[in-house]
């Protein structure tokens, strides 16, 4: 594997393999190599990713409007924000009283709001307005809270930082804050929360119908089904359920130390995750066994029988995960109930407990790498060479162009929590795997069976009269140069002349014929036109017609990626 990377990506210390004797992770948390493109996003979008699905709040971004229109779109859902627009006089006189009339106007424009969130950028990050009591005076004429999101892009090493500060504001200005006339013991004994949960495409709405008819219920997730009045009654809860390490851990700390309320790491992603998750709450809450192992058996059942065809197509295929960091070990664990071996797991900001996890459930040999960037993707994929790669939407299209199937985490279209969330997501991978495109698509895989890493070499003819322009066509091609290319390395081994065979031609297919014979051995021919018989011959012998025209090296570089 280490040859496969070469030495640059290998030996770096964000990157590990997974070795039998024991389990190691790579370095996270860490700074981004400055000069590195990463695929990691700002501390402003981290805070929009868990403040964004609270409704009933007035969302405004102090700074440009690109910001605003960056921060509009959260997990491919768009939600209602306002821009102060900031431009260069604002930057030198101050943006403060802009901010004013933009907190009044807004409010106008969302009328169920209970609260305004005001997300501070990184251009009034920098002039340093002191922006607090501009909140206080707009707080006491509009009789709701205003609060700052101090989270300008600069403000950590990935948008982690950002979310932390979220959660901060959320623990900080609202939660246990209820002015509602409740006492603790009016929510059922068997009340939670869900922590690091934001209801993608329905998981949460799985997750809630499992816990009902345990008899369980939901009091606020934090915070993909989230209002202003449930998060402050978030504190009522009996027990705390962290669905996402990165996003519900420190809040759940937080809670306990300040509420006393316990926690419990769960996830309900997989058939087995999630059945052990219920058989914990059952435990916790003590809900008769007979009860929840009747529930998950019926489930169970119901779910391996409707996922068996797509399981069988995902057998013995091989997996890459790289995404933010939520669900990374679940995920893992999930592909592997499906049959698949996880070549690679991988994300932008994942904490030292999601790599443990994630390493836990990854095949032997896999590489578990942090904060990738597009170049070290790339020779990843080329390296592990995976069926399929679940990432965000920045890594899609370069997977595509790679010929690699790719499935979008956060997901686009289904549910994946549950029983039959195991169901959608092994029938959404398969039909990937699966779609006829593939087989139309040369992927540019760098083959592992082959010794040391290096390519085979490739014979290409190139029709060339002057030896330096592809300028001939085939079928009055003079001469043809032979090279053998493997890689970047080229060697021209001779030039065949098209004289020496076409006297003995009697006919113009007969001299094409000849041609065709000189170059036999070569696998790709290259020149500036060339007929229909030609194109059909070299189809049937399985080998490639290039018609290209420019400098013969250019052209060589060009296929030199694609040549296999």
């Amino acid at each position: 594997m280490e040859q496969l990377l070469g030495e640059e990506i290998s030996q770096c210390k964000k990157l590990k393999i997974k070795r039998s004797e024991k389990v190691e992770i790579p370095e996270c948390e860490r700074k981004t190599a400055p000069g590195v493109i990463t695929e990691r996003s700002c501390a402003f979008y981290g805070a929009r990713w868990i403040l964004a699905p609270i409704e009933d709040a007035v969302h405004i971004v102090h700074g440009m409007p690109s910001c605003a229109y960056y921060g509009r779109t959260v997990r491919k859902k768009n939600y209602t924000l306002f821009s102060t627009d900031l431009r260069e006089k604002d930057v030198i006189m101050g943006g403060a009283k802009k901010l004013y009339e933009t907190i009044l106007q807004a409010v106008n424009h969302v009328e169920a709001a209970k609260a305004v969130f005001v997300y501070i950028t990184c251009v009034p990050g920098v002039t340093g307005e002191d922006l607090s009591l501009v909140c206080k005076k707009a707080e006491s004429e509009i009789n709701m809270p205003v609060v700052l999101v101090n989270c300008p892009g600069f403000s950590g090493v990935s948008q982690a930082a950002g979310q932390d500060i979220a959660i901060g504001v959320l623990f900080k200005h609202f939660i246990g804050n209820s002015t509602a006339n409740e006492s603790h013991n009016s929510y059922a004994e068997k009340s939670v929360n869900l922590l690091g949960e934001f209801n993608v495409q329905g998981d949460l709405d799985q997750i809630e119908g499992l816990l009902a008819r345990l008899g369980i219920n939901v009091i606020c997730a934090f915070s993909g089904k989230a209002s202003i009045d449930s998060i402050a009654r978030g504190n009522k809860a009996k027990l705390n359920i962290v669905h996402c390490r990165r996003t519900g851990y420190k809040l759940a700390q937080a809670m306990k130390d300040k509420f006393n309320i316990p926690f419990i790491k769960l996830a309900f992603i997989g058939l087995n995750e999630t059945a052990d998750s219920l058989r914990k709450l059952s435990e916790y809450f003590d809900i008769s066994r007979e009860r929840v192992e009747a529930l998950i058996s019926e489930e169970m059942d119901k779910a391996k029988k409707e996922a068996a065809q797509y399981l069988e197509i995902l057998n013995g295929k091989k997996a890459a995960v790289f995404f933010g960091a939520s669900r990374m070990g679940s995920v893992t664990k999930a592909l592997k109930e499906m049959g698949m071996e996880v070549v690679m797991v991988g994300s932008q900001f994942g904490c030292s407990e999601d790599y443990k996890e994630a390493a836990c459930q990854a095949n032997e040999g896999a590489v578990i790498i942090d904060d990738a960037s597009e170049k070290e993707l790339e020779a990843l994929l080329m390296a592990t060479e995976p069926d399929i790669l679940l990432g965000g939407m920045k890594e899609k299209y370069m997977a595509h162009k790679l010929g690699i199937p790719f499935m979008v985490f956060p997901q686009e279209f289904s549910a994946f929590a549950g029983f039959s969330g195991f169901v959608n997501m092994a029938r959404e991978a398969a039909g990937l795997i699966s779609a006829p495109v593939w087989k139309m698509v040369k992927n540019r895989y760098r083959s592992n069976s082959i010794d040391k890493g290096v390519r085979e070499k490739v014979r290409i003819a190139v029709a060339s009269k002057s030896g330096i322009e592809v300028d001939q066509h085939f079928g009055k091609a003079e001469q043809f140069m032979i090279f053998d290319v493997s890689g970047d390395e080229r060697e021209l081994i001779e030039i065949r002349k098209a004289s020496a065979v076409e006297d003995s031609c009697e006919a113009v297919k007969n001299s094409l014929q000849c041609r065709l014979d000189l170059i036999q051995d070569c696998n790709v021919i290259v020149c500036v036109k060339a007929g229909k018989c030609v194109h059909d011959k070299m189809q049937s012998d399985n080998k490639r017609l290039i018609e290209a025209q420019g400098d013969v090296i250019s052209v060589l570089k060009m296929l030199s990626e694609t040549a296999d």
